[in-house]
């Protein structure tokens, strides 16, 4: 289950700036929809309360009407729990300061004192400190077919009462499904019902939302659409006590009606409670943005934006609501191969932009930039020189070059976007990253800049094939230009960096890949160096 960076910041040079138009979300899906190798695309937007869907790809069952087709949503779901924590603050069933320690009382032990201390707020903001995932989940729960299945209310309460944290919260806000999900668990437990019972009750059944639901009736069930993980068939997941971190399937029709909900909050029987959710509570550096109850907050064009992203097994979602342009927008995809936050990117047609003659840098100019710049916790830039020319990557992808421009500003030759550079005291200190509309800005940090070996694809494909695991799960490793990918059974694909030969590192984790060779130089197998070293066979 995933979330989605961004936020805009400063003022963008003038000279310099990137423009766009916009063109409708289902023409922006075409093409994509038609890369999808199962599965389809449904778009829904809503502009100025005129409401418009449409289906790509291959659309199964027949005979469903775009906008009612369900999918599941993901950790859209957790803006649902976002909503239920506002609505109990303002019956003064709890308060946003409630400690984990006061809710939970005499039935819950804690190791670690800290994270009794552990507000609702901040477990609703990412910021108390607690794991993505908790360690009580199984040796690697994102390769598990329905990860979050047998994950009930015991085992959550028996991670709690071990689980220790560095220092007091809150701290910088970093994703955790664990905590969203023990904070829906809770609000169920507070509520006498389940998670789902609750949401129907103070959120979906007033706003009219029927199709919303974590549990299908016989009739929604035949509207679902199938998941897929490229062109394999995939898993519905299901929950227990994490339900509040992912649950839920929903349409388009009833996505939408919940973007404009949020759009005019007044016009609901809910105006309080979601006023309270789109409250921005801390910041997001991860994100480039800022958060709510659950609830991304940013900026895009110098307007307000709320969105949320999700995926599970074999779907990907996103929801995107604009209060200046009174827009929203939902894609849903029963497949986890293309990001719906791609759709999103490209209903955004970027004009090129205004020609500037490129400027040639000594190498020791050049230098001057290089280094890591942090935007928060998980997420980085790492600007080096490869030759005559800087290269950069955000985490999670591949680097690119970029140009000189001028007055410390670069601007990238794959995609339309710019890094202005920023000095203190004639010293570069900071970048921000200016792209589809947002602005990303990140600190630089006094880390270490990585040695990358860069390898060209024909010296790389020699790694390319499927490499399976004692535990019967499969490596798969590409190629994509001069990147290497790598994927783990029902994971993505990421980019790994050959930081000696043969041997590739993943900047989203602390891993490796080495790949190992027989006599005659031929790959042979790999090994996953991760808490401990697991070794994989060429097929």
């Amino acid at each position: 289950m995933t979330g989605n960076p961004f936020r805009a910041l400063a003022a963008i040079v003038a000279s310099a700036a990137l423009v766009h138009a916009e063109k409708p979300l289902a023409e922006a899906a075409a093409p994509l929809a038609k890369e999808l190798p199962a599965g389809c695309m449904v778009t829904g937007e809503s502009v100025g309360g005129k409401r418009s869907f449409a289906v790509l790809g291959k659309a199964e069952p027949e005979g469903v009407a775009a906008e009612k087709r369900v999918f599941e949503i993901g950790s859209i779901s957790k803006v649902f729990t976002g909503l239920l924590l506002a609505d109990a603050v303002l019956e003064k069933k709890v308060r946003l300061d409630s400690t984990l320690k006061e809710v939970l009382g005499k039935k819950q032990d804690f190791a670690d004192p800290r994270v009794g201390e552990i507000t609702l707020l901040q477990l609703a903001t990412h910021t108390g400190g607690l794991p993505r995932l908790p360690d009580n989940m199984g040796p690697n729960p994102d390769a598990e077919k329905d990860p979050y299945a047998k994950y009930d209310r015991k085992d959550m309460r028996a991670f709690l009462a071990k689980a220790k944290l560095a220092g007091p919260p809150p701290y910088p806000a970093s994703y955790s499904n664990f905590g969203m999900g023990l904070l829906g668990d809770l609000l169920a437990d507070l509520s006498g019902k389940t998670w789902e019972a609750t949401v129907k009750e103070k959120i979906t059944g007033p706003l009219g939302m029927r199709d919303t639901v974590e549990s299908l009736s016989a009739e929604q069930t035949k509207r679902l659409a199938p998941p897929y993980q490229g062109a394999i068939r995939g898993t519905s997941w299901t929950f227990q006590a994490m339900a509040g971190a992912g649950a839920l399937r929903s349409t388009a029709a009833d996505m939408v009606k919940f973007g404009e909900a949020l759009l005019e909050p007044e016009k609901t029987p809910k105006p309080a409670m979601i006023r309270s959710m789109l409250e921005a509570r801390a910041p997001y550096a991860d994100m480039g943005a800022e958060i709510g109850l659950g609830i991304i907050i940013g900026k895009l064009d110098g307007g307000k934006e709320y969105i949320h992203s999700g995926g599970t097994g074999g779907y990907r979602s996103v929801l995107q609501v604009l209060p200046g342009k009174k827009l929203v927008r939902v894609v849903l995809i029963n497949n986890d191969a293309i990001p719906a936050e791609n759709v999103m990117a490209a209903a955004r047609e970027d004009a090129k932009p205004a020609a500037l003659p490129e400027e040639k840098l000594p190498e020791a100019e050049l230098e001057a930039f290089t280094g890591v710049y942090e935007m928060g916790p998980t997420a980085r830039f790492t600007v080096l020189r490869r030759e005559a020319a800087l290269w950069v990557r955000l985490t999670g992808q591949p680097f690119a070059p970029v140009v000189f421009i001028g007055k410390d500003r670069f601007r990238y030759t794959v995609v339309p976007a710019e890094l202005q550079f920023q000095r203190e005291d004639g010293k570069v200190s900071s970048l921000v990253l200016h792209q589809n509309g947002r602005e990303i800005p990140a600190k630089r940090s006094e880390a270490e800049l990585p040695v990358i070996l860069f390898a060209k694809e024909a010296e790389l494909k020699a790694y390319a094939g499927e490499y399976e695991m004692t535990s019967g799960q499969i490596f798969t490793i590409t190629v994509n230009g001069d990147s290497l990918m790598a994927q783990l059974t029902g994971q993505p694909p990421v980019v790994v960096f050959q930081t000696k030969k043969g041997y590739f590192e993943y900047d989203v984790v602390k891993a490796a890949l080495e790949f190992e060779k027989d006599g005659d130089g031929k790959v042979t197998g790999l090994v996953l160096h991760q808490n401990g070293e697991h070794r994989a066979r060429r097929k």
